[in-house]
């Protein structure tokens, strides 16, 4: 009885062992097929501003059938909503406040179907798990009167994309070094987010303009200039090599 007793108790570590060792696979491979998307996301929307005089797509969505040909590559395998629902999970808004704001839950911000107001050409894609920051969306009048860029800058910004494309030309407050605020690198601005790998490990970075660094949960984000990073919810905190951690 005792032997057999061992025996079982070994059998189950074992079996937790392999357990862990399998979920941890799953993780890996999700993440390795959507960073996958990604990159491909971010050959096509540089493919887009060459052939475009710099003007990014209204949507992501935009990019199909032309410059991205598989509907598949806009759901990401983590989204336990298959691209029908808000790009930034329930369980995530409800668990942690961190980096939410006002597009998390306004359906005009996402690229699936919940949007009606997306042009025709980009309802084929019924389906998408991506948060796209370059969007047509109009931007939040707070973000606009809050960003201190230049007034006829300013004036002009209508569009999440002019937003955008202001915030990395000019900086922000997020962003200031010895006492001035500074451009954003196209290698350092997300334009394609994804929020559905939250659960399977933490990273260092800031969850807040002055706070000190702290393991938050991950995104996972494909920049302007078309590089794949790993950044915590609150992207301006993303802690890249280089960087000093206080």
């Amino acid at each position: 009885m005792v032997e057999l007793l061992v025996v079982i108790v070994i059998l189950s570590i074992l079996m937790s062992a392999l357990v862990v060792s399998v979920q941890s696979s799953y993780k890996s491979a999700r993440q390795t097929n959507c960073k996958s998307n990604l990159r491909q996301f971010g050959v096509a929307l540089t493919i887009y501003r060459a052939e475009h005089d710099n003007e990014t797509p209204d949507w992501l969505s935009t990019l199909y059938p032309e410059y991205v040909d598989d509907r598949a590559m806009y759901v990401c395998t983590a989204d336990i909503n298959k691209g029908f629902d808000r790009p930034r999970p329930d369980a995530l808004t409800s668990s942690d406040g961190v980096g939410k704001n006002e597009i998390d839950n306004d359906s005009s911000f996402w690229d699936n179907e919940k949007n009606t107001s997306r042009p025709e050409n980009s309802r084929a894609i019924a389906a998408c798990s991506y948060l796209y920051e370059f969007s047509a969306a109009t931007a939040p009048s707070d973000w606009v009167s809050n960003s201190q860029f230049p007034k006829d800058v300013t004036s002009n910004i209508k569009t999440m994309s002019q937003y955008k494309h202001a915030q990395m030309r000019y900086g922000d407050t997020a962003h200031v070094i010895k006492g001035e605020k500074m451009p954003y690198s196209a290698s350092r601005i997300p334009i394609v987010r994804c929020y559905h790998h939250f659960k399977d490990m933490k990273i260092m970075g800031y969850a807040a303009k002055g706070a000190k660094p702290t393991r938050n949960f991950i995104t996972l984000n494909v920049a302007y200039a078309g590089n794949v990073f790993v950044g915590p919810l609150w992207w301006e905190g993303t802690i890249h090599p280089g960087d000093k951690r206080n």
